[in-house]
């Protein structure tokens, strides 16, 4: 296999990898494939980790990315976590998905939004895997470099894009999908409107003919597309189990998702397959045989009499009020995380409403909003502040009735006390079963 056209983009550049993580390995794993010899720079935000990581990769030399000038640099592939500050030029900033889709634009489909993404992308590579050959990339966990040698056989790619890995982004896939817009992030982007700029490059960049799904609600940027949008809500649904496309239906025999949002998720993801040849038939086989992801609405079972759904991935408010919706017979709902100053007012207008569900506060956010509810006169009886997950779930023990529901969809970032959103959803696993 020849990837000649992949060394141009690194051959006799000074070239700065900026993190070290998962992708960031991966990327200093194709360029060494191609360069053994050459050069490169890692930039790291931890000092300790600089000689280990020199020890460990010849010809490389790991700096302190507080101390780099970027400005020096040909190329700098930065890591879709690193904030870069907004005084340093980003002309030479690139990436995995900017390069990938520089190669491969045509057998990508991709899917952003701020909730939803990661079960839309899954559902729509076990679709296509019915019918293509096909690899599942991007922010659900795979550096796209993974794939590099499958796709230059012409295979596909189904790829979760965040607003991080679009940022710098001015490639767009051929087919795309842009699922919803809600405030996330602003203490990265500041506003609303630069995060939703992020997430726009995902077809901006797109070429006549080329295929963009969108939220009717995203008015401004509908304007924007160079394709008329199909949109999601209007040309694009679902009622109950019945999928809804442009001139056909179908409704779903056997399927584990929960939730009508989960189904118009899917409705997206057959719209984009069928446009590979993905048949009915095939929809159904690979629905019966799909398994929810982790953290997204997971029944984790019962345990002394309780039932435990895993919602850990909800950090915004109406991620919170979607689950509710989703579930019946919810006695309790564990709100609360990291606090970046998003607002909560549909959400605590939601909960006050909710006099069915007893809600039992945690953390920063949580208290935030307990207290805004009461400023506003929302409080009610069956609001309860707790420390942390653990005094939530005790609590919870108790006042969660038999067969009921116990759910956590904290509608907040877990940056606070957890590594990420997985860590949180494990350790609530845990407490649920008594294992912690």
């Amino acid at each position: 296999m020849s990837l000649e056209n992949w060394k141009t983009e690194f051959e006799n550049k000074k070239i700065v990898i900026w993190g070290f993580g998962m992708e960031g390995r991966s990327t200093l794993a194709f360029i060494r494939r191609l360069l053994p010899e050459q050069d490169i720079f890692i930039a790291e935000s931890r000092r300790s980790d600089l000689a280990k990581i020199m020890a460990e990769n010849p010809h490389v030399k790991a700096v302190y990315d507080d101390e780099t000038d970027f400005t020096k640099f040909d190329l700098v592939m930065k890591s879709p976590g690193i904030v870069a500050p907004k005084n340093i030029p980003s002309d030479n900033f690139t990436g995995q998905t900017e390069l990938f889709l520089k190669h491969y634009r045509s057998q990508v489909i991709g899917i952003t939004g701020t909730k939803g993404k990661s079960t839309t992308t899954s559902l729509l590579y076990a679709l296509l895997k019915e019918k293509r050959a096909v690899n599942l990339v991007g922010n659900i966990g795979i550096p796209a470099f993974s794939a590099i040698d499958h796709m230059e056989q012409g295979e596909l790619a189904a790829y979760e894009l965040s607003c991080h890995q679009l940022e710098y982004c001015d490639q767009s896939p051929h087919m795309a999908a842009f699922l919803n817009l809600y405030e996330e992030h602003l203490d990265h982007y500041g506003t609303f409107e630069a995060y939703g700029a992020a997430k726009a490059n995902i077809f901006r960049h797109q070429k006549p003919g080329d295929i963009i799904v969108m939220d009717e609600h995203l008015t401004d940027f509908i304007k924007e597309s160079i394709n008329p949008p199909v949109l999601i809500g209007k040309d694009i649904n679902a009622s109950g189990h019945t999928l809804i496309i442009p001139g056909h239906t179908l409704t779903i025999e056997k399927c584990a998702l929960i939730g009508e949002h989960n189904y118009r998720n899917l409705a997206v993801a057959w719209y984009l397959a069928r446009q590979y040849g993905v048949t009915d038939e095939m929809v159904q086989d690979a629905m019966a045989k799909f398994q929810p992801l982790h953290h997204r609405l997971e029944d984790l079972g019962e345990f002394d009499g309780i039932r435990y759904v895993n919602d850990s991935i909800s950090t915004i408010g109406p991620a919170a009020i979607q689950a509710l919706k989703a579930l019946q017979n919810v006695d309790t709902v564990l709100i609360g995380g990291n606090d970046r100053g998003i607002e909560y007012d549909e959400l605590e207008d939601y909960l006050h409403a909710r006099t069915d569900v007893k809600v039992i506060f945690m953390y920063a956010t949580g208290k935030r909003v307990h207290k805004e509810m009461k400023d506003k006169g929302l409080d009610r009886e069956g609001l309860y502040d707790t420390e942390d997950l653990a005094q939530a779930v005790a609590l919870a023990k108790k006042l969660t009735r038999p067969h009921h529901i116990c759910l956590l969809s904290p509608a907040a970032s877990s940056y606070d006390h957890f590594r990420n959103f997985e860590e949180r959803g494990d350790v609530f696993a845990k407490l649920a079963s008594g294992r912690e």
